[in-house]
């Protein structure tokens, strides 16, 4: 069965176009070799105008009936795509989630919604696929009576991004902001380090205090970074380092964000350097 009725309807009426005019280029040839009588010519000429207006008048019935047609069929199918949108993102996980798509990738109406749940099937597949491992692997380190500290991390990471997985995508859970601890090198940075603390705090970050950690002895960067322990804290780094050299603080500051081994997952530092 043809998907797109209007294309048919258009391609019959080319094809009527080209027949036309052939028969036309024809008729026009005999008449100038005088093969035809003037009375046939005439009878000719009448049968040649009704038939093109009555095959023309159902040409373009055709093309207006299917176009009203096709409307009917997308209008059918959005409605039949948003009866299901509730129930898509109610749906508790990933696991459910990949049932469902890979059951209205079969079974929707073919067309555009059908490769819509096609692709939708797609990357709930590689999702699922990649929760099953998760699983497996915080199944391991749960049968282990202690967890070093990398191993403690991983599993913090693993049961994070499980969680994501098995909660609806309509959660109601409120978020809660990634906390930003702020370091700087020299008590003269302070302010610069409040001013970065309101910004963040005012974009959806929590940003708790500004620490002088130069007089500590500890170790200072030579341009100033953002560190996040997670894999699935690099976007947010990357933000950080956006709004950092948005603010013109007037520090160099390094373009890629430090990954390091310790540390709470969602939470970041921002290490000031001395200039």
């Amino acid at each position: 069965m043809l998907e797109n009725t209007g294309r048919v309807s258009f391609l019959f009426y080319g094809l009527f176009i080209i027949i036309t005019v052939v028969a036309m280029v024809v008729a026009y040839r005999v008449i100038l070799k005088g093969k035809i009588p003037t009375d046939k010519l005439e009878k000719m000429i009448e049968l040649f105008k009704y038939a093109i207006v009555t095959v023309a008048i159902g040409t373009v019935t055709l093309i207006v009936s299917d176009l009203f047609k096709e409307r009917e069929q997308d209008v059918k199918e959005i409605e039949y795509f948003g009866k299901y949108v509730d129930e898509v993102e109610n749906v508790d996980g990933i696991a459910k989630r990949f049932l469902l798509s890979r059951y209205f990738s079969v079974v929707a109406p073919s067309g555009p919604l059908q490769e819509a749940w096609r692709a939708y099937y797609d990357t709930t597949k590689i999702e699922y696929e990649k929760y099953l491992q998760d699983k497996k692997e915080q199944a391991v380190l749960d049968t282990l009576p202690k967890l070093t500290p990398a191993q403690e991390q991983k599993k913090a990471e693993l049961d994070m991004r499980i969680e994501q997985l098995e909660a609806p995508l309509a959660s109601t859970v409120k978020t809660i902001p990634q906390t930003v601890y702020i370091q700087i090198a020299d008590e003269d940075q302070r302010k610069r380090g409040n001013d970065l603390r309101a910004n963040l705090n005012g974009g959806g970050f929590n940003a708790p205090g500004v620490e002088n950690v130069g007089r500590k002895g500890l170790y200072i960067p030579g341009s100033t970074e953002v560190r996040y322990y997670g894999e699935d804290d690099l976007a947010g780094a990357l933000r950080l380092i956006t709004e950092l050299k948005a603010m013109n603080l007037g520090l160099k500051i390094k373009d890629d964000p430090v990954k390091v081994k310790k540390g709470k997952v969602g939470t970041y530092e921002i290490w000031f350097s001395r200039s």
